[in-house]
């Protein structure tokens, strides 16, 4: 019998290793993934797709403008820049707008616009990098920070100022924020000795200072108008670049070098050029130290690789939001979403379930599900004299979570 027993327990144990050790493999391939593709994972929807069905074919720019290109009938989108986490800021606007957007659409008698969840994202991508386009420095404070900060001691513009380095007019033609920064990291590594024995100190930006700055060596050269459908930048370019010049130090979700600060989605980069110009001016001294003591070089850029690798990291914000189950069954219960679909999303006779079956819900596939419901929803709601739930940006990650988590059983 101890010998039947002892083979019992081989054979559960047996598959019992053999699992564990796929598991292990699992993540290990996973891990050890080329970073190409594994992109994926954290970024969803092509700007420039989105910027074409905005003005195209979904007509959404017929009512709207995005940095003032576009209809006048609706608000402009590009109003506020996105709060964190980016994506529960954009998708909760257009929930907590619906329906008046729907009411007016109704209105006008115009077709409803039809969206994929591939279209939502595409969408809410080019939302999401709008929002981030730079708005227009002053030169006038410009100039009194190029006189402050001392930059006028060794540099000129339009002729005016120092000699010992080059004139800056022509640097940020047209406003090209970011040739200003690619230059700044390019020449960081010679600047900060000459800078810091003139000075005694190596200046910091801070506010709208940097952005100032270049409008005022900028504003003598001829600006050249911009389309906000037009998106400066590639993500997927932008994450070769990464790979290639930035991983060494700096990681995002985990994967990449530990001597800089993690870039993933849960760090707050900044959001436009100049800020970024700002942050990494301010720490060119310590990174070059850093990198220079572990025998890494500083990078050089070229061409539009800056404006690549921006737009990388600005998509790294449109990540899906985490969130907690528990946390996301209350807010569904307080925001009124309970009153038709059940305390735990199983669906009443006033609402369908909601609960995630064969495919996991993200925000993106919601807010699909949201804008394509949405008009049948709030005349439910009017029927049943229910108000329309107002949502945080906070919210939608809590609510995905406690969507796509396994019914309890009753």
């Amino acid at each position: 019998m101890e010998i039947l027993r002892g083979r019992k327990q081989l054979l559960f144990w047996i598959p019992a290793a053999l699992a564990a050790v796929a598991l292990v493999v699992a993540v290990y391939v996973q891990i050890r993934r080329p970073p190409t593709t594994r992109r994926a994972l954290y970024i969803v929807g092509v700007p420039e797709r989105g910027a074409e069905l905005f003005y195209g074919d979904k007509q959404c720019g017929i009512c709207h403008s995005v940095n003032g290109s576009g209809g006048r009938v609706a608000p402009d989108l590009s109003g506020k820049h996105p709060g964190t986490p980016a994506m529960g800021w954009i998708v909760t606007v257009l929930w907590n707008h619906g329906p008046g957007m729907w009411r007016q659409i109704r209105r006008k008698n115009k077709p409803y616009p039809q969206l994929n969840a591939q279209e939502m994202a595409d969408i809410l991508a080019f939302l999401y990098q709008a929002s981030n386009v730079e708005r227009d420095g002053d030169p006038s404070a410009g100039q009194r920070v190029f006189n402050d900060k001392g930059c006028v001691r060794c540099h000129s513009v339009g002729g005016a100022g120092g000699k010992t380095a080059p004139d800056l007019s022509g640097l940020a033609a047209a406003g090209d924020t970011t040739a200003w920064t690619r230059a700044m990291l390019n020449h960081a590594g010679s600047m900060v000795a000459p800078i810091t024995s003139t000075l005694g100190q190596w200046p910091q930006f801070s506010g709208s200072e940097m952005n100032d700055l270049i409008a005022y060596v900028s504003h003598s050269a001829p600006q050249s108008a911009t389309s906000t459908s037009q998106i400066p930048g590639n993500a997927d370019r932008g994450w070769t670049v990464f790979q290639g010049r930035c991983m060494q130090c700096h990681s995002v979700r985990g994967q990449g070098g530990a001597l800089g600060p993690e870039l993933g989605p849960e760090r707050d980069l900044p959001l436009t050029t100049a800020q970024f110009a700002s942050v990494m001016w301010n720490h060119a001294p310590a990174m070059l130290k850093q990198g220079l003591e572990s025998g890494i070089s500083a990078p050089q850029l070229q061409g539009n690789e800056m404006a690549d690798l921006l737009t990388f990291l600005a998509s790294l914000r449109y990540f899906e939001p985490t969130g907690s189950p528990l946390v996301g069954e209350r807010v569904f219960s307080e925001r009124g979403c309970a009153a038709c679909h059940g305390s735990t999303a199983e669906g009443t006779q006033n609402g369908p379930a909601l609960k995630a079956s064969a495919e996991a819900y993200t925000t993106v596939s919601l807010t699909a599900d949201l804008w394509r419901h949405g008009p049948r929803m709030i005349d439910r709601a009017e029927e049943l004299g229910i108000p329309w739930p107002t949502l945080k940006a906070t919210d939608v990650g809590d609510l995905v979570s406690f969507l796509n988590a396994p019914a309890r059983p009753k």
